[in-house]
């Protein structure tokens, strides 16, 4: 199976990850109108817990696992070791869930949630991690476009499900569970189906059983890559973990669904720039590996602002949309949710350069670097989740879901350029132009979605809340971005002559021209004469 180039295997995340939208959007549409502000607040609150103690059982261990295997993709006794490891932690994320279910430990650590939610969710968010580390272990081994195939078609199969669950007025939190068991098993087995049939083709057998040496190496190159993510793993698990409890407790399960529904939305303007960020992250690993850091400044410099304005594009509309998106997804009982999702929605902007940034060390091994971060975030992050969600009884400003949504912004903005800011020091990038293009292009971005949206509600395309208005809207704001980009293509990091390029191989590649038509009537003379040919 020959490796594609990385253009292609972007192209084919992004088209699956487009697919993946509106399959995200009828599912999040959905959810929060047929189980309701409480029982949506419960299924994500026990969901968030267990992913986050996935998140601090794999300790980095699957980002190592990555990028090990994007260096020495012949090595099948890897992926048997981590497959190992797998099962570990499957184990342990179940044997956790049954101890929920005890009345003391279920009442402390998930108040006002029904104990049976604790095991349903263990094993979503166990299959919810298989299934990113099998996805990733395609990306390592360049079967990338097979692989996005599968996750499209399962996505869409099982989307159809839900719907007709909906449809029918059975879809409850257990219904929901199966389907959800159902795509997420599916989806892995598809991933890994794709995998054996990548080795198979080069000859390599997977079911080579390892040797006892074997183990003992992959487990002391584990370790010494992710014992310094202990520390990391275990602070952002406990603070994670905490201000979502912290909020649960003080605000109840309503708050807790308006909080989700924030979450859920600025996620869906994240599914865009997550294409890109696991492929550069392998060529970070690969321009490392031969310790060529000029490649991964370049390679930092050249996408970080394209990945910042792509994130800021949809971000910066959805604040300006967020009544309509939440009467969309939630509808009235979700109101209050409009200011968590309108912060929130600036979430996915430093998420896609935190993700870039933090694979700049994760790919060079400089896991202290990553630990040393999370201490820091400890401290300032849980002072800002008390001072903005405990009540004014404990010295708080008892501000619930726009509290908690309010400091996910403002310390990822902090974190992520401190991450920038460190990467400097060993690798050729410019942080304070970087850090200038973010405040530039969300400025520019955000006025451009507030007048879209004001011209729309002026002219007579029905009320704000109206899907014809809300369509016009998003056309109107992307005309206007488009001709923005091509008079100022410094708002998403790129240089006129780069553009002009850029533009010039797009006409000549599928119209056959040489340079790009400067005026219409040229553009008709152009025409002629090939027609006259």
């Amino acid at each position: 199976m020959q490796e594609a180039p990385l253009a292609s295997r972007y192209f084919f995340k992004l088209l699956a990850n487009i697919a993946s939208v509106p399959v995200y959007l009828i599912m999040e549409a959905l959810l929060p109108r047929a189980l309701g502000p409480v029982m949506y607040g419960n299924y994500n609150f026990a969901t968030t817990v267990f992913t986050q103690l996935l998140g601090f059982l794999d300790m980095g261990t699957s980002t190592c696992f990555y990028n090990a295997l994007s260096r020495r993709q012949d090595e099948v006794s890897l992926i048997r070791f981590y497959l190992g490891v797998s099962l570990i932690l499957f184990c342990v994320a179940i044997g956790v869930g049954l101890i929920m279910l005890w009345p003391a430990a279920g009442t402390l650590f998930l108040p006002d949630v029904p104990p049976w939610l604790a095991p349903l969710a263990a094993l979503f968010a166990f299959l919810t991690w298989i299934g990113r580390v099998l996805r990733s272990t395609n990306d390592a081994i360049g079967a990338t476009i097979h692989s996005e195939i599968i996750r499209t078609v399962v996505s869409l199969t099982c989307v159809l499900l839900l719907v007709l669950l909906f449809l029918s007025d059975t879809l409850t939190i257990y219904s929901l569970f199966l389907q959800q068991y159902l795509m997420l098993s599916a989806t892995a087995i598809g991933f890994w189906l794709v995998t054996r049939a990548n080795y198979r083709e080069r000859g390599i057998v997977l079911t080579k059983k390892l040797e006892r040496g074997e183990v003992t190496a992959y487990a002391g190159e584990f370790w010494s890559y992710s014992h310094p993510l202990f520390v990391q793993a275990l602070l952002s698990f406990l603070m994670l973990t905490a201000e979502r409890w912290l909020l649960q407790l003080c605000n109840g399960s309503a708050e807790q669904g308006f909080f989700a529904l924030s979450q859920k939305v600025s996620m869906a303007c994240f599914l865009f720039v997550s294409a890109m960020t696991p492929l550069i992250m392998r060529e970070l690993s690969i321009a490392w590996g031969q310790k060529d850091t000029e490649t991964m400044g370049r390679l930092l410099t050249r996408f970080s602002p394209i990945l910042f304005f792509i994130a800021a594009y949809f971000s910066c509309f959805t604040v300006a949309e967020a009544e309509t998106l939440v009467d969309l997804f939630g509808g009235a009982q979700f109101t209050a949710a409009i200011l968590p999702v309108q912060i929130m929605a600036l979430y996915p902007l430093h998420q896609a350069l935190g993700q870039l940034a933090g694979s700049v060390f994760h790919a060079t091994g400089r896991t202290h670097v990553l630990r040393n971060m999370a201490i820091a975030e400890c401290f300032y992050g849980s002072f800002a989740t008390w001072l903005l969600v405990a009540p004014p009884s404990f010295m708080g400003l008892g501000l619930g879901a726009t509290g908690l949504a309010v400091k996910t912004v403002c310390v990822q903005f902090i974190t992520v350029n401190g991450y920038l800011w460190l990467a400097t020091r060993f690798i050729p990038f410019s942080f304070w132009k970087n850090l200038g293009h973010q405040f530039l292009a969300t400025a520019v971005l955000l006025v451009t979605a507030g007048l879209a949206r004001e011209m729309t509600v002026f002219f007579p395309l029905g009320e704000s809340f109206s899907l014809l208005r809300f369509l016009a809207s998003g056309l109107l704001y992307t005309f206007v971005t488009m001709l923005l980009v091509l008079a100022f293509p410094q708002i998403m990091g790129c240089k006129r002559g780069e553009l002009k390029e850029k533009v010039q191989r797009f006409f000549k590649a599928r119209l056959g021209w040489r340079e790009v038509p400067c005026t219409f009537a040229s553009m008709v003379r152009r025409r002629n004469a090939r027609q006259g040919q």
